[in-house]
């Protein structure tokens, strides 16, 4: 077994059972299992229930081509876990059913189990960056391999969600949006996503990029039919490798560089060995999501300034679109959305601007796809304090030349 090594492999004529087992078989990921009867967890994107097609979950068969390779490799105790990105108690199982995997976990009989429903432990996170401990599930000590199946989606908040963001799935329900309320700016975030990756710190990862989202991600982006499949052992390594080929620089994804720092990988893909496809032969330019963090280096008082102020956004919802199901509200982790004053259609929810902390809980949980954001940068600018300072001195400039032109005329 080569740690260093990632493996990158075309589904060829939706032959996706061939692609993982080659993708495994190039990193020589059989030699993982070191006895019999081991607990094996697997760890999947199941954000919400939707169907495969919408590329919001890891598609299903990914997960069946990885229980088939298990199997090959002897008899032992498979566990698919998960929670939901909602607060609301049996929404992992409603998702679970809703992505397709509850049905190929039962057709495979391996035992699928939203973490909430096992037994939990508190796990202190030794050196973190910013979050000394979490509350899990015991499956995340217990099993002897834990195998990390994360989705190419792009992220509003993160840029990209893939091997570090998945095991974000591991805070059990409203322990998600709490993490987000803590820490609300990106970079506390990502160091945040870096410790709780590094409670679980997967020694397998298996990436879909079968049906992947861009745009809008992560549940209700444009899918592309990227038709890959990447395999190794390095979550940093392999996030970058992704970024390489969507074609996005791997330092606007924050919790890269943070999970680098935590000492759970490199980013210095020559050190590397890439096997199968070339990462230059099977690029594909992603759209980023509309808001997305600005790189450009300033001093932090003012990376903050332009981050609250002038790239703020506003939360638009759908009329059209909106059930007034809940979702948004229930979820909010800053509590800056509420009921709409009556609840009949055509109304939206309401929604505290000076509340809310941009998480994009509400646009990623809606199962309408009802929420969206922009950004005026033009009006934020004149209507925050330097834009009123702007435009006092622009009125200032204006009335000197004004007197000068008056004073040449009279």
């Amino acid at each position: 077994m080569d740690k260093n090594k990632i493996s990158i492999v075309r589904i060829k004529e939706e032959r996706i059972s061939k692609a993982v087992n080659k993708a495994l078989e190039l990193i020589n990921a059989e030699n993982l299992f070191i006895k019999e009867n081991m607990t094996i967890l697997i760890k999947p994107n199941i954000l919400k229930g939707e169907e495969p097609e919408r590329a919001v979950t890891t598609h299903p068969e990914i997960i069946r081509a990885v229980i088939r390779w298990i199997k090959k490799h002897g008899k032992h105790k498979i566990v698919v876990g998960e929670s939901s990105g909602t607060t609301n108690p049996g929404a992992t199982e409603k998702a679970f059913q809703g992505s397709g995997i509850k049905d190929v976990c039962e057709e495979e009989n391996v035992e699928w189990t939203p973490f909430e429903q096992t037994k939990r432990k508190i796990y202190q996170i030794k050196d973190p960056l910013v979050l000394d401990q979490i509350s899990s599930s015991v499956l995340l000590e217990e099993a002897d391999l834990i195998i990390n199946i994360p989705k190419i989606k792009t992220h509003w908040q993160c840029v990209l969600t893939c091997c570090i963001k998945n095991m974000f799935g591991t805070l059990i329900l409203g322990n998600k949006p709490k993490t987000h309320a803590r820490f609300p700016k990106l970079e506390d975030f990502s160091a945040a996503l870096a410790d709780i990756h590094s409670v679980s710190n997967p020694q397998l990862t298996v990436v879909d990029g079968y049906l992947c989202q861009e745009g809008s991600g992560p549940s209700k982006g444009d899918v592309v039919k990227l038709d890959l499949i990447l395999a190794g052992y390095d979550p940093v390594a392999l996030d970058t490798t992704v970024c390489k080929i969507i074609q996005f620089d791997p330092e606007d994804v924050i919790q890269i560089q943070k999970a680098e720092e935590r000492g759970l990988g490199t980013s210095d893909l020559e050190t590397f060995e890439i096997v199968g496809e070339k990462i230059d032969d099977v690029t594909r330019k992603f759209k980023m999501a509309k808001q997305r963090p600005v790189s450009v280096p300033l001093p932090d008082w003012l990376a903050d300034y332009m981050s609250n102020v002038i790239f703020r956004a506003r939360v638009k919802f759908d009329p059209n679109k909106c059930k007034l199901c809940a979702t948004c509200w229930e979820n909010c982790p800053a509590n800056a959305i509420s009921p709409a004053d009556e609840i009949k259609k055509g109304n939206v929810p309401n929604w505290v601007k000076n509340e809310c902390i941009f998480c994009y809980c509400c646009a990623e949980l809606c199962p309408h796809e009802a929420v969206d954001f922009e950004i005026n940068y033009v009006r934020n600018f004149l209507y925050s304090k330097v834009g009123v300072i702007f435009l006092i001195m622009l009125a200032g400039i204006i009335g000197l030349l004004l007197w000068f032109i008056l004073s040449l005329i009279l």
